[in-house]
C-alpha cells in the first residue's frame, strides 16, 4: 500500500490482504450442474502449497511516483495484457514461499528463450478463446449459439494440444510451477471427456459441412413481377456462376449447381436480420443442425475457464523474461534477489539501477549510472542531500522499483541483491500547488505526511522526496528533525531526499541520542563544479554535504544571476531597435 497525494482510496483502507491461490477446483460455466472430470490448471502466480498469501496493495499514486508505468509498458510485450500486469505488480506479495515460487518460474524462462517465444505465440489463441461465448448478441438464435459453442470447443482442444506440445518439448524445466503446469495440461489433454471431444470434432464439423447452400423458389406474377418466395431445399453443394460458352455447348451443360447470372455476395445489407426471409432461413438451418445441437449437449459442462485463467499468468512471466533480456542486452545488470525474512528489514543491492530510466536510455548503452543501496540494522534511515539534477529522485525511484519487482517475483536491476518484503510502500513526492480554500501548502504537506505515519509499521518502506519545501528553511529543519527522530523509533526503512543540508549535519547527534537499531546514514549526490559549470555524476555515495546546493552555479549556467541579467539588459538597450521585440 502506498500514497503520494494524501488521498486514501479504497485500495488503501486495508494494509494487508490475504490473497489465496487460485483454487484447485473447476470454474464451471453458469448453469452447469455437473463438474468436469478435470480440476483447474495450477496457477503460476500462487502456489497451491500456500494456503494464504498476505499481500499489500500499491496505489496508483505510488506507481506514478516510482515511474512504474514505463516498466508496465515494457512487461506488456504484446500490448494486450496491461490490466493483469498492473494488477500483479500492484499486489505486493509478503509470502517468501510465493516469491521464491515465482522466481523459479522466471529463472526457467530466462534459460529457455525458445520456450518463451512459443508460449507468447499461443497467447493470442487463448485470448481468442476467452472472447468466445461472450461475443453473441442478446437474443441470438439457437443456431448461432450452437455454432459459437462448436467453435469454442474446437479452439479449446486445439489450445490444449498446442500447449501440451510446447511444455512437453521443454525438458529442462525445474520450477515447481512450470512442472505442475505441464502435468496439469497433460492430464487435461488425456481427460476422457476431452479425448472423446477431440475424436468427435471432425464428425461434428461434418454435420455443418453437409449443408453448404440453400435453393430459394420465387413465384412470378403478371409482368413477371416477383410475388412470393420460399426456401426450396438445403444442398450439399455450393452454387457457381454461369458456365462458360464452351461448357454450355458440351453435353449435360445444364446443372443445378450453376446459376444464370453472376454470383453476387450477399451481406447484412441485402439480407437483413429482421427480414422474414432471414427468419425463415434461420428456422430451416436450426432444424438442419438439430443433430449437432444434440451432440454438443453432451459437452455442455466442459468449461474453457481453466485454460483462459492461465492467459494472464503466461503474459506476465513471458513479458518479464523478455524485459530481462532487453535490460541485459543494454548492459544493465540484472540479478535474482536473495530473499530475506520480513523480520530482518534489510535492503542491500549492489549496482542498483532505475529500470524506468534504463528503458528510456535503451538506445544509449552505458548511459545508466548504478549505485549501492543498503538498509540494515546499523542504518535503516538514509538522508540524501546534494545538488539539484544530481540523481537524487532517480535513486529514490530505483529503490521503490526494486522493492516492487522483488515482491512480485521478478529480478531486479543490480549485480547482487538481498531484500526483505515490506508490508507497504509509502511515497511522498512534490505535487503542484493545490487550490484548497482555508488550507496552505504546508498544511496539505503535513496532512499527507501524517497519513503515512498513521499507516506505516517497522516493516514498511517510506520514500520521502523533498518534503517540507512549502515553508522556510528554519521551519522545515525543525519539523524534519522531529520526523527523523520519530522514524528512528519506528525502525522502518526510510529514504529522505532533502535540500536541508543542516539536517544531514545533525545526523551524528541524532545517532548518539536515538535508539541503537535506528541509525541514520548520510548520503550525498556527487557533482563536479568547474568554471562555474555544475555537472552531476549521478553517483550516490556516503558522505556529508558541502553545505550548498549548487543553486548559484546552476543559475549561472542558465544566465540568471544578477550580474548576467543586468548585463543582458544593458546589451539589449545598447542595440539599435529595428522593430518591436519578438
Amino acid at each position: 500500500m502506498a500514497t503520494t497525494n494524501g488521498k486514501i482510496d479504497s485500495e488503501e483502507r486495508g494494509l494487508l490482504r490475504s490473497r489465496r491461490p487460485r483454487p484447485n477446483v473447476l470454474a464451471r460455466e453458469a448453469g452447469s450442474t455437473q463438474p468436469h472430470s478435470r480440476s483447474a490448471l495450477p496457477s503460476l502466480l500462487w502456489p497451491d502449497t500456500a494456503s494464504a498469501c498476505p499481500t499489500a496493495r500499491l496505489s496508483q499514486a505510488a506507481s506514478t511516483d516510482l515511474a512504474l508505468d514505463r516498466v508496465i509498458q515494457a512487461l506488456n510485450v504484446g500490448g494486450r495484457h496491461e490490466r493483469v500486469i498492473r494488477d500483479t505488480l500492484y499486489e505486493l506479495c509478503l509470502d517468501t514461499e510465493t516469491i521464491l515460487y515465482r522466481q523459479d518460474i522466471l529463472a526457467d524462462l530466462r534459460a529457455a528463450p525458445e520456450l518463451v517465444s512459443k508460449l507468447r505465440a499461443i497467447l493470442p489463441e487463448i485470448s481468442a478463446l476467452a472472447a468466445k461465448g461472450i461475443s453473441g448478441w442478446k437474443g441470438d438464435s439457437p443456431l448461432m449459439v450452437v455454432l459459437e459453442r462448436l467453435g469454442e470447443l474446437d479452439a479449446y482442444v486445439r489450445c490444449i494440444d498446442t500447449l501440451r506440445g510446447i511444455l512437453d518439448g521443454a525438458r529442462d524445466m525445474q520450477s515447481a510451477g512450470l512442472l505442475a503446469l505441464r502435468e496439469g495440461v497433460s492430464e487435461l489433454a488425456e481427460d476422457p471427456e476431452v479425448a472423446t471431444l477431440r475424436s468427435e470434432l471432425p464428425a461434428l464439423h461434418e454435420l455443418i459441412a453437409e449443408t453448404t447452400s440453400v435453393s430459394i423458389g420465387v413465384n412470378l406474377g403478371a409482368g413477371l413481377q416477383p410475388e412470393s418466395v420460399t426456401i426450396a431445399s438445403l444442398n450439399r453443394f455450393q452454387f457457381r456462376g454461369p458456365r462458360s460458352l464452351l461448357g454450355r455447348l458440351l453435353p449435360r451443360s445444364v446443372s443445378s449447381q450453376h446459376g444464370r447470372t453472376p454470383l453476387r455476395e450477399v451481406g447484412p445489407v441485402n439480407l437483413r436480420r429482421g427480414s422474414q426471409l432471414f427468419k425463415d432461413l434461420q428456422e430451416v438451418l436450426e432444424a438442419a443442425t438439430a443433430p449437432l445441437a444434440k451432440a454438443l449437449d453432451r459437452y455442455r459442462d466442459v468449461s474453457v475457464k481453466p485454460l483462459v485463467a492461465l492467459e494472464g499468468d503466461l503474459a506476465f512471466f513471458t513479458g518479464a523474461a523478455v524485459l530481462a533480456s532487453r535490460l541485459e542486452g543494454a548492459g544493465i545488470p540484472l540479478c535474482r534477489p536473495e530473499i530475506a525474512s520480513i523480520e530482518e528489514r534489510v535492503f542491500d543491492v549492489a549496482d542498483l539501477g532505475n529500470v524506468a530510466l534504463g528503458l528510456q536510455l535503451m538506445d544509449h548503452p552505458g548511459g545508466l549510472v548504478t549505485n549501492e543501496a543498503c538498509f540494515d540494522e546499523r542504518a535503516r534511515l538514509l538522508v540524501l542531500t546534494g545538488p539539484n539534477r544530481g540523481g537524487k529522485t532517480t535513486y529514490c525511484r530505483a529503490l521503490g522499483q526494486a522493492q516492487v519487482m522483488f515482491q512480485c517475483g521478478l529480478f531486479v536491476a543490480g549485480s547482487r541483491a538481498r531484500i526483505s518484503p515490506v508490508d507497504g510502500i509509502y511515497t511522498h513526492f512534490p505535487l503542484p500547488e493545490a487550490d484548497q480554500p482555508g488550507s496552505g501548502r504546508l498544511d496539505e504537506e503535513i496532512q499527507r505526511l501524517r497519513r503515512i505515519f498513521d499507516k506505516a509499521t517497522p516493516s514498511s518502506l517510506i520514500l520521502l522526496n523533498e518534503p517540507l519545501t512549502s515553508t522556510s528553511e528554519r521551519g522545515a529543519l525543525s519539523i524534519a528533525t522531529d520526523i527523523v527522530r520519530a522514524l528512528q523509533v519506528l525502525g522502518a526503512r526510510v529514504l529522505l531526499v532533502t535540500h536541508l543540508h543542516d539536517l544531514a549535519h545533525r545526523i551524528p547527534g541524532l545517532n548518539d541520542s536515538g535508539p541503537a537499531t535506528g541509525g541514520i546514514r548520510s548520503l550525498v549526490a556527487e557533482a563536479t563544479s568547474a568554471d562555474g559549470t555544475v555537472r552531476g555524476t549521478y553517483r550516490i555515495v556516503p558522505g556529508v554535504p558541502a553545505g550548498r546546493s549548487f543553486a548559484t552555479e546552476i543559475a549561472r549556467q542558465h544566465g540568471v544571476t544578477f550580474e548576467q541579467l543586468t548585463r543582458t539588459f544593458a546589451d539589449r538597450a545598447a542595440r539599435p531597435q529595428s522593430g518591436p521585440p519578438t
